[in-house]
């Protein structure tokens, strides 16, 4: 069998200059409720900035805001439009080809070290066996919670970890849940949903598409 990468592709972020909408719709004490480009949210002083906009300073008819690295002043039901950056989300796609086999096989790594996975998004959790487990370096004796699992081959003893980083292709996802299975099955490590639960998954023909929005 033919082992292959996975195809990535990505859309870095981007600043796009743009015209902002900024309005001041009311003051409750040290908080002030902005409406930023579309959406409202009530923001405090001294707390991370929304959207761009960080609130400095309530005075009785208007705050005090920074924009975009840039002071300004709000007024209640004025309406403030700037010219300035905003970014767009990063998304890295993976896309994985069926094999002969009707399986979409692939080689990623754990822990930093490569190893052949099988996609499988009927398995529940990223699965090995521990043979798997000791050359990935994974502590599963000592770190590990002891559980039963069901297989093809019946009620197998298991042990529950959580595996520091799992990656396939330009996707790489942390403190990812998994299973280690004593015995020699599975045969493949299994990517289950553990990892995939937490991706966009779509079938296009003989492609499987995994994207992840950062």
């Amino acid at each position: 069998m033919c082992w292959a990468a996975p195809a990535t592709e990505a859309e870095a972020d981007t600043d796009m200059p743009v015209q902002r909408q900024i309005q001041l719709q009311g003051i409750l004490g040290e908080k002030a409720v902005l409406f930023v480009d579309g959406e409202r949210k009530m923001v405090s002083v001294g707390k991370p900035p929304f959207r761009g906009v960080r609130l400095l300073r309530v005075l009785p008819d208007a705050v005090e805001v920074n924009v975009d690295g840039q002071p300004r002043r709000l007024t209640l039901g004025g309406n403030l439009s700037v010219s300035g950056p905003i970014k767009v989300r990063e998304s890295v796609t993976v896309t994985v080809p069926r094999d002969k086999s009707g399986m979409y096989s692939s080689i990623g790594s754990i822990n930093g070290l490569t190893v052949k996975m099988l996609v499988d998004t009927g398995a529940s959790t990223v699965a090995m066996n521990e043979g798997h487990a000791r050359r990935l370096g994974v502590d599963y004796r000592v770190r590990g919670q002891p559980v039963y699992v069901g297989t093809a081959s019946g009620v197998a003893r298991a042990h529950q970890v959580n595996l520091k980083k799992v990656t396939l292709g330009g996707i790489t996802l942390r403190n990812v849940p998994a299973v280690v299975i004593e015995g020699r099955f599975p045969v493949q490590v299994l990517l289950g949903m553990s990892f995939l639960g937490q991706l966009d998954v779509q079938h296009q023909g003989t492609l499987m598409r995994l994207k992840k929005t950062r």
